[in-house]
């Protein structure tokens, strides 16, 4: 057998090895990731990857502690690929308080073997930042609000939370008995975005509670608009489209048995008019929970054909955003 030759490459001095699971930094990493706790406790949360760091040491999220994954002992810097060579060669464009080597057991040890991550990856400890919304008094900040209510899937919950960042709906509520927002699989989803989303937590909808999401809404002056399945067909005559106007007229001049492209609405209250309510907050819930408390307020629905049952929450929040975006916009 052919010896292999000594490592010639050497790694950057700040950087520290940690060669063991048992090693109390990687033990803390994992719990962070294991425990929702813990994670609250410390206010710390694991980020993986080199595009989600990067943003958010540009927006100046403090990092605890800069983890790189690179094989134990290279012969040549061309055997650390990117973007761990990139890190190393650069480590001034990602500061943090503490600098470490990890091989990719212990990144699979830290991330879990669902995130995959590379031999070449990054990940990064930091501090969850300030989520709270503005105060009521500056509710003009807060256009909209998206509300999560009952979402108790992670992926779904990271997804919701990601397309309304990109859409505009920065600001919102989260029910407390609603997965982790900063769940490893929520985080994924989300990839990272649910750091910037501002939100409150609040608990389920007891009249007698003040920090409860009715008792929010009425503080922010928003209109509750519930996401919901259409009511039976022979509801239909309740129906109003911002597109199309009252379903009777649609119907008559429709040759269609469906209701074609766009949002209805309905439930609306005698008192208002059939128009779309200023400053709204849009509550998705799961689909098999539904929104407990809101009986009474407006729903919106998504058409559907026919033959297709329900639509999973994160792609009707996906249309409904962007629906409602147009919709304002006009």
């Amino acid at each position: 057998m052919v010896a292999r030759p000594p490592a010639s490459y050497s790694f950057p001095a700040i950087f520290k090895r940690l060669s063991s699971a048992r090693n109390p930094t990687v033990q803390h990493l994992a719990r962070l990731r294991e425990s929702k706790k813990y994670r609250l406790e410390h206010g710390h949360v694991v980020v993986q990857g080199v595009k989600q760091i990067r943003e958010l040491v540009a927006q100046g999220v403090e990092v605890e502690s800069l983890l790189v994954t690179a094989v134990d002992a290279p012969r040549l810097a061309e055997e650390v690929k990117y973007p761990a060579r990139t890190v190393l060669e650069h480590p001034e464009a990602f500061p943090a308080l503490h600098r470490y080597l990890i091989n990719v057991d212990l990144s699979r040890r830290i991330l879990g073997t669902a995130s995959k991550p590379d031999k070449h990856d990054l990940l990064a400890e930091i501090r969850i930042p300030d989520h709270a919304l503005p105060p009521p008094s500056e509710k003009s900040r807060v256009p909209c609000m998206l509300v999560c209510d009952q979402i108790s899937d992670p992926g779904n919950l990271g997804t919701i939370v990601r397309t309304a960042m990109a859409l505009g709906w920065h600001h919102g509520a989260i029910t407390a008995n609603s997965c982790d927002l900063y769940n490893d699989k929520t985080m994924r989803a989300a990839r990272a975005m649910n750091l910037h989303w501002k939100h409150a937590t609040v608990n389920d909808n007891n009249d007698n509670d003040n920090d409860n999401l009715p008792a929010l809404l009425r503080a922010y002056d928003m209109t509750p608009v519930v996401a919901d399945m259409l009511p039976r067909k022979e509801q239909w005559h309740h129906l109003w489209s911002p597109i199309h106007g009252d379903y009777t007229r649609f119907d008559a001049h429709s040759s269609q048995n469906w209701l074609g492209s766009g949002v209805w609405l309905w439930n609306m209250p005698k008192e208002m008019p059939n128009q779309l309510p200023k400053r709204i907050a849009l509550i998705l819930s799961s689909e098999h929970q539904g929104v407990k408390g809101f009986d009474n307020e407006i729903r919106i629905s998504v058409p559907m054909a026919t033959h297709v049952e329900s639509m999973n929450v994160a792609s009707v929040a996906a249309i409904l955003m962007s629906e409602l975006n147009r919709l304002r916009s006009t």
